[in-house]
């Protein structure tokens, strides 16, 4: 008989990202969820397996619930929560100090047998977990953390060549992230990767590709921050209007819209070309992007981008910058176009390539993307190698 486990899928904000969302509901069909941290919006969750613990943000809140956590670890164990205290008495402002001690608290309390963390950042922060009462710590790697943090920050660089070889398992997103955990001294044993979860609803909206009629319309979803590279972008979108080519670009992002695209935008005479989207809610999200031709990445870094798989998923044509794990889904002539980092001349000459490429091609390629998708990213698939991912770093470890 197969044991039932208890996982912590650990993020510190509940709920969490959509695919961390797809995690916790296909993990709890077979094991039980502890949801640690701060509610930031009301969620229902109808699995009995699922159990929020909440750290409250308000004071009084906290310190209350706290204090009676304390007390039933005290009774469970003096010597957990004299740990939880000289881990929180580690940081610097008594705020750190109660913060770190509330957050603790529970999870010692609760113990779980793996602590799934998504942040690679907070990794220093649990690592006594292994020590204090012998819970598997599983670390999932993405993009920023990974590529951009440690080469911008000399200490973290330093706490993941510490911790990286101490770490029970790791969660890749792509086979470059594997590499780059290899390289802080994680073990090709103990590194799995696995792509991200897409829910079987949004092949359900895919379509053949549309014929492009005269204007050319684009779409980018992502935060305003530099690594997204919206000024290459635009800059790629100047050149397309300075060839005669009618297009329009339309960036999806929570606003407000940074000073230095607005003035980039200005300076590019690009007002009439460009438009600015707020946030889309995610059931909506699909319909509107089927309305675009194109759907254009042009990061400096990324794992491998959700909204790429699933413009794949859904048809639309994909020119994405060949960055971290993007080579491994986006194949040239196959399932998109791939075009250098920092290049608006390389990204212009995909879209005009895209622009004049005929209908029949177009819907084979992007029927193929779909199917790849399809076959790599589904949700059945993917959750049975994070299950055996659990059993076997419980099952390694006793």
């Amino acid at each position: 008989m197969k044991i039932k486990l208890k996982i912590a899928i650990y993020t510190g904000a509940i709920p969490s990202s959509t695919f961390i969302e797809h995690l916790i509901d296909g993990v709890a069909k077979h094991h039980e969820v502890l949801l640690f941290g701060t509610i930031k919006k009301e969620v229902q969750y109808n699995n009995p397996n699922i159990t929020i613990i909440e750290t409250p943000t308000k004071q009084f809140k906290n310190v209350w619930l706290t204090g009676i956590r304390s007390f039933r670890l005290l009774f469970k164990s003096p010597k957990l929560l004299n740990i939880a205290i000289r881990q929180a008495l580690t940081y610097k402002t008594r705020y750190e100090q109660w913060m770190r001690f509330s957050r603790f608290v529970p999870v010692l309390l609760h113990q779980p047998d793996v602590f799934h963390l998504q942040w690679a950042k907070k990794l220093s922060r649990w690592m006594f977990l292994q020590d204090t009462y012998g819970g598997k710590l599983v670390l999932s790697l993405r993009g920023t953390h990974i590529h951009i943090s440690p080469k911008a920050d000399v200490a973290l660089a330093q706490s993941y060549y510490d911790y990286f070889p101490k770490v029970d398992a790791f969660h890749a997103v792509s086979q470059d992230m594997k590499t780059e955990a290899l390289f802080y001294g994680a073990t090709v044993d103990n590194v799995k990767t696995i792509f991200t979860i897409l829910p079987d609803a949004v092949f359900n909206h895919f379509t053949p590709p549309k014929a492009i009629n005269e204007t050319l319309n684009i779409v980018s979803v992502g935060r305003y921050h530099w690594v997204k590279g919206y000024d290459y972008a635009l800059k790629a979108i100047k050149q397309l209007k300075a060839q005669g080519i009618q297009v329009t670009y339309t960036i999806i992002a929570p606003k407000p819209v940074p000073e230095n695209i607005l003035f980039m935008v200005n300076d590019l005479s690009l007002e009439d070309v460009v438009v600015f989207k707020d946030h889309v809610p995610q059931d909506a999200l699909f319909a509107y992007l089927k309305t675009f031709d194109l759907f254009l990445l042009p990061s400096l870094s990324e794992g491998i981008a959700n909204v790429v798989l699933e413009a794949m998923a859904i048809g639309l044509p994909v020119v994405s910058t060949n960055c971290g794990g993007m080579p491994e889904v986006v194949l040239p002539n196959k399932t998109g176009w791939l075009v250098p980092i920092r290049d608006p001349e390389a990204m212009a000459k995909a879209i005009i390539e895209v622009y004049n490429t005929p209908t029949k091609q177009l819907e084979t390629i992007t029927q193929q993307a779909h199917n790849f998708v399809k076959a790599q990213f589904n949700a059945k698939h993917s959750i049975q190698q994070f299950l055996a991912l659990y059993e076997a770093v419980v099952r390694n470890h006793k």
